[in-house]
């Protein structure tokens, strides 16, 4: 492994410029030497702080034409995608970067999630990647290691980040090479759930000092904290659901309710 097979991209956007700079306060303070080259992919706002550089895509067209766009200028082979509104929130481990990329290299790897969400098929030997089939559901999620020509093809002009999971996935079905990491890389907060500021993560930034501002961005009302959270509950019950029963399930209930 070499520190230039690999670069940290944090994806984001000129509308998400308000939450740049609680990112990077949380990055620098948990991970304070990190060996990756580190840019900031933007539309036409460039960020300012540190030694952070950024990528710009242009004028918002799409999400996925943006990111095609960002990948075209990465030079490494590799890239850990890292979306701007999940902050790290404990200090990053530098050998599970290391450690994962040399896997990546040595397993032809096109992609590792994050963690076992959802559970792998199998787990390989020694415990510490999981494996998912071919035709696994969610096995391409935007958050985590990639090879960056993989996720390049991968990406069609016109989708947003939630289709590329469902319908990325779908066009790897006959690709192996999708992994997960058994244990988490990285330990992280979603801070904005649907355009909004979430109140589990206003309040943790308010009490650590994290300058996150919720006059240019508002925090989400209780009542839909309520069903964001009750969404997020029924999903990961849903996820822990081998996918092949659920497959099935789904595929037993569209035949109950053909009429001709």
């Amino acid at each position: 492994m070499k520190s230039n097979d690999l670069t940290i991209l944090i994806l984001s956007c000129d509308k998400y410029c308000d939450v740049w700079e609680p990112f990077f306060y949380c990055f620098r303070k948990n991970w304070k030497q990190c060996p990756y080259p580190l840019w900031l992919g933007s539309n036409t706002i460039s960020y300012s702080g540190g030694n952070i550089k950024t990528i710009l895509s242009g004028p918002d067209k799409d999400w996925s034409s943006s990111l095609r766009a960002i990948l075209g200028q990465i030079k490494t082979p590799y890239v850990f995608v890292w979306l701007d509104d999940m902050f790290p929130v404990s200090a990053v481990k530098p050998e599970n970067f290391s450690e994962t990329l040399d896997f990546m290299i040595r397993s032809g790897a096109k992609h590792v999630h994050l963690e076992p969400t959802p559970s792998p098929d199998s787990v390989m030997p020694g415990g510490k990647y999981g494996i998912y089939e071919r035709k696994a559901p969610y096995r391409a999620t935007v958050f985590g290691f990639w090879n960056v020509a993989c996720l390049y093809d991968l990406l069609l002009p016109g989708e947003n980040p939630w289709n590329f999971e469902i319908m990325g996935s779908y066009r790897t079905r006959y690709t192996d090479g999708f992994y997960c990491a058994m244990q988490p890389i990285v330990i992280r907060l979603n801070v904005v759930e649907k355009g909004r500021i979430s109140q589990g993560a206003y309040e943790y930034c308010r009490v650590h000092s994290i300058p996150l501002d919720p006059a240019k961005r508002p925090v989400i009302s209780n009542a839909k904290n309520i069903q964001s959270v009750l969404q997020i509950l029924y999903f990961n019950a849903v996820l822990k659901v081998p996918w092949k029963i659920r497959l099935a399930v789904m595929d037993t209930f569209r035949k109950l309710l053909i009429t001709y």
